[in-house]
């Protein structure tokens, strides 16, 4: 059985895929918490690891992830068809890009519409906050206009 990359299963953790990666990974969590088909294999079903990663996905997770579900495979011939149909079906909605968004705006007037899809982290427009201008001086008082110099001039 090709095991299932670590990758992809962070991936779809972390929301990639969009809507389609949202019913993806729910596709596994249905697939990984079933029942195992052969007596005795009460444990290692990957459940542990699937909640895991959902939580707070990272790569060491995501690997523990694909450990558990090649050893139940290995373990389950009916899941390991299912899964390798589910990887399937993942890898093909993940690299079409289905989920993509469609957006229309429409009527009225709008000050900011933001539309798109995966996005990650503070978003940010324009230029970033600057420094606030320093204090001004006060000007010294003028002296009262005393008329054309009165110094000197060479000539």
């Amino acid at each position: 059985m090709e095991p299932v990359s670590a990758a992809l299963l962070l991936a779809l953790a972390g929301g990639a895929g969009g809507a389609a990666g949202q019913q993806v990974w729910a596709g596994l969590s249905a697939l990984v918490r079933r029942p195992f088909q052969r007596a005795g294999d009460a444990g290692g079903s990957g459940e542990a690891q699937l909640v895991a990663l959902g939580q707070a996905p990272d790569e060491e997770r995501a690997r523990a992830l694909a450990a558990a579900l090649t050893a139940r495979a290995d373990a389950d011939p009916s899941f390991a068809q299912a899964l390798v149909a589910w990887r399937q079906e993942a890898v093909a909605k993940v690299a079409s890009g289905q989920g993509d968004v469609h957006s229309s705006v429409t009527g009225g007037q709008q000050n900011v519409v933001l539309t798109g899809r995966d996005f990650y982290g503070p978003l940010t427009f324009g230029a970033s906050p600057s420094a606030p201008p320093p204090p001004s001086v006060p000007s010294p008082p003028s002296a009262p206009d005393a008329g054309p110099s009165a110094s000197p001039t060479q000539e």
